[in-house]
């Protein structure tokens, strides 16, 4: 007669169960850390987005989220480019337009609106900068993910615009990189833009004209150039 039960003892159904809750919970824990780093980085965009609507005075309403405030900034920014250029063409129009004599005068009154429309039409378009081969350059480097300039990044910009003389009728280009190699184009493209922004801020700190200062935002493959913003002196203004 045997005693006992010629089976072993059955594990699969106890390991099944506890596999399966170990799954669920990295699951939860997997979707509550990205929904952290979602919110995290929206957070983060928008105050870099907040912070640079700040250095160019752009309109912004309380409340805006960061596409209005992207808004923002890029349309304060077409108007301090087109401001120096409008505010010299008006001059030319309007002496252009003065009336020789009363008839003149009188006839020139009753066409108020054909004054406002040769005003808006002599406001030219923006001309390409061309940058010399061997213009003066000087490479600001940043922090991994980071826009913010450090102090002595901040004193190197003014010595350089100093040194060259570059507050006055010189055009500054402002070439920001973003690094393209690890897939997000678009958040790189835009931390390069916002690096660029501080860039500009510094050089318009440094009482460089802001109609005198180009931004551009170029892809690059190279990671340790993608934490840097290049500014140039052009030349001269047109």
């Amino acid at each position: 007669m045997s005693h006992g039960s010629e089976e072993g003892d059955n594990y699969w159904p106890g390991y099944v169960d506890a596999l399966t809750s170990m799954v669920q919970v990295l699951a939860f824990v997997m979707m509550m850390l990205a929904m952290a780093v979602f919110v995290l980085s929206q957070s983060v965009s928008k105050k870099a987005v907040e912070a640079i609507a700040k250095a160019v005075n752009a309109d912004v309403k309380p409340g805006a989220d960061v596409k209005q405030l992207t808004q923002a900034v890029v349309a304060q920014i077409d108007r301090l480019q087109k401001s120096a250029p409008s505010s010299e063409a008006e001059p030319s129009q309007a002496a252009k337009s003065l009336p020789t004599s009363e008839g003149a005068l009188r006839a020139d009154n009753d066409r108020p609106t054909t004054l406002r429309i040769s005003g808006a039409q002599a406001q030219p378009a923006p001309v390409p900068v061309e940058v010399p081969a061997d213009a003066p350059r000087l490479t600001v480097g940043f922090a991994d993910r980071s826009f913010k300039i450090a102090a002595d990044q901040a004193q190197a910009i003014a010595g350089f615009v100093g040194e060259q003389g570059a507050a006055g009728q010189h055009m500054i280009v402002v070439n920001a990189f973003a690094y393209s190699g690890e897939g997000a184009v678009s958040e790189a493209r835009r931390l390069a833009y916002y690096r660029g922004m501080m860039a500009r801020k510094q050089l318009v700190d440094a009482r460089v004209k802001p109609e005198n200062i180009r931004i551009n935002v170029n892809d690059t493959t190279d990671k340790s150039k993608g934490l840097t913003v290049e500014l140039i002196v052009a030349g001269s203004a047109r």
